[in-house]
C-alpha cells in the first residue's frame, strides 16, 4: 500500500512539473511583442509586434538601435516617409518612431 502511494505522488509531481514547463514554453512563444524605444527607461505606450521588431533588427545594420538614412534607403523607404516618421528630427528612426509608422503609415 505504501509503495503505490509513493508511485502516485511521483506521478502527480511529474504531471505538475510537466504542466509548469508547458505553460512556461507557451508563455515564451506567445509573447506579445517587444517594447519599443531606445531602452533608456522611458515609459513606452507603443509596442512593436515580433514581426516588425525582426524587420527593424534586419535593417539596423550597425546595431545601434536606430535606423539611419542609409539603412532605410536599403529597405526602399522614400525620403518623404522618413522625414514624416522622424518625429524628433534627429535624422534617425527609433523603435518607437518605427512602431508608430508601422501602426499608422504616413500619407
Amino acid at each position: 500500500m505504501k509503495n503505490s502511494s509513493i508511485e502516485f505522488n511521483v506521478i502527480v509531481q511529474s504531471l505538475a512539473l510537466a504542466t509548469l514547463l508547458l505553460f512556461a514554453v507557451v508563455g515564451t512563444i506567445q509573447a506579445r511583442g517587444y517594447g519599443s524605444g531606445s531602452g533608456e527607461g522611458e515609459n513606452h505606450n507603443f509596442y512593436m509586434p515580433k514581426a516588425e521588431s525582426r524587420f527593424f533588427a534586419i535593417y539596423d545594420i550597425n546595431r545601434d538601435g536606430f535606423l539611419g538614412w542609409d539603412e532605410v534607403t536599403a529597405m526602399g523607404m522614400p525620403i518623404r516617409t522618413f522625414d514624416q516618421t522622424d518625429s524628433n528630427k534627429n535624422g534617425k528612426l527609433s523603435k518607437d518612431e518605427f512602431a508608430k509608422m508601422w501602426a499608422r503609415p504616413p500619407k
